[in-house]
């Protein structure tokens, strides 16, 4: 047990100075990112799926951050508030679409542009960063015109 603590905490520290995505997500960083895409919208079919990576993605580069990293930053991606990332993956690696996005969704980054609200260019650049289910309406959403995909709606705040 001390052993996984302290592997973690290695991975973790790691992550921390981790540069901007370039390529795909590999090994356990693929299997976390999977697991958030799940556990944020595993009920919203490929497009509400791959809008989710279209975001985590757009935050790496804007962050120039691990897309670990980013997932993990507290309080950025509801399915990982109450739990831990082992225990996301343990229970995302249970549902039915979770083999496509691991195998197939992050074969690649996003080929997508999907979250681009109409009237911008759709390019990668105008990507949305930001998403949220429309059961809420976060005081950051106010007055802001968003892209709807499945039941979430997506921003490009910056």
């Amino acid at each position: 047990m001390k052993t996984t603590t302290t592997l973690a905490l290695v991975l973790f520290a790691s992550l921390a100075h981790a540069a901007a995505p370039t390529g795909a997500p590999a090994g356990w960083e693929r299997k976390l990112i999977a697991a958030v895409i799940i556990g944020e919208g595993g009920g919203e079919g490929t497009a509400g799926m791959g809008a989710i990576y279209e975001v985590i993605w757009q935050r790496g580069v804007q962050r120039k951050r691990s897309l670990a990293k980013v997932v993990t930053r507290r309080k950025q991606f509801s399915c990982l508030n109450r739990t831990t990332p082992a225990a996301q993956i343990a229970r995302a690696m249970k549902h039915p679409s979770f083999e496509w996005v691991h195998d197939e969704l992050l074969k690649f980054p996003p080929l997508t542009v999907s979250t681009v609200r109409d009237g911008l260019p759709k390019v990668t650049t105008n990507r949305a960063d930001h998403y949220h289910t429309t059961r809420v309406r976060p005081s950051w959403a106010r007055g802001k015109r968003g892209k709807r995909i499945g039941k979430h709606l997506f921003y490009k705040l910056n």
